[in-house]
């Protein structure tokens, strides 16, 4: 069942992927895709750049199909596969250059926590991106059949905290960060990122 929502997404990650590149410019040291799942988001990322990748997720389970999906995607970066909890991630500060997280806040237990964890981990001069927007490459076509898709399957499953525009902007005042800012894919839309700058 969640694979068929990755799949539906698949034509979004590269796309993603190529924004990050496009807008941050990071292309090597150590990167992070917290809440990895499958590990798509990720392995796009991987394919454009030079960056050593953790894939990390809190379910054994989608780091073995991360795990998998690395192996048949023929990456020749170096990875990683670890098994933790956004809240209490296994990394000394200023471990990460860049850290990506695309739809997985809305299920952490503690989304305060858990944002505070990822700025912590980021070297002076790092960024994270953090929330659940299609990225603004995707084309309006893909984005009204995408959109809203995550938020009704948790509604569906009883799931999550689906934050986007000023509840994501009352969730960075609460973690008392600096150097944050919330985005949207679209101007004039709602949105759906946090991107943090240390």
């Amino acid at each position: 069942m969640i694979l068929q929502g990755y799949s539906q997404l698949a034509p979004v990650y590269p796309l993603i992927a190529q924004q990050i590149v496009d807008d941050y410019g990071i292309t090597q040291g150590i990167c992070c895709d917290i809440g990895t799942g499958p590990g798509f988001v990720g392995i796009e990322l991987a394919k454009i750049t030079n960056l050593e990748m953790y894939f990390i997720d809190d379910k054994q389970e989608a780091l073995d199909k991360a795990e998998k999906n690395v192996s048949d995607s023929g990456l020749d970066n170096k990875v990683h596969f670890t098994k933790a909890n956004v809240c209490m991630l296994p990394f000394e500060d200023g471990f990460a250059d860049f850290v990506i997280s695309r739809g997985s806040l809305w299920f952490w237990d503690d989304q305060v926590k858990g944002l505070q964890q990822i700025y912590r981990i980021l070297k002076p001069g790092g960024i994270a991106f953090v929330g659940g927007g299609l990225g603004r490459y995707s084309p309006a076509s893909m984005r009204n059949r995408l959109k809203g898709m995550g938020k009704k399957k948790m509604q569906k499953q009883g799931k999550g905290n689906f934050l986007n525009g000023d509840g994501l902007k009352v969730l960075l005042e609460k973690t008392m960060l600096d150097g944050c800012r919330t985005i949207s894919d679209v101007e004039g839309e709602e949105e759906t990122w946090i991107e943090m700058r240390k």
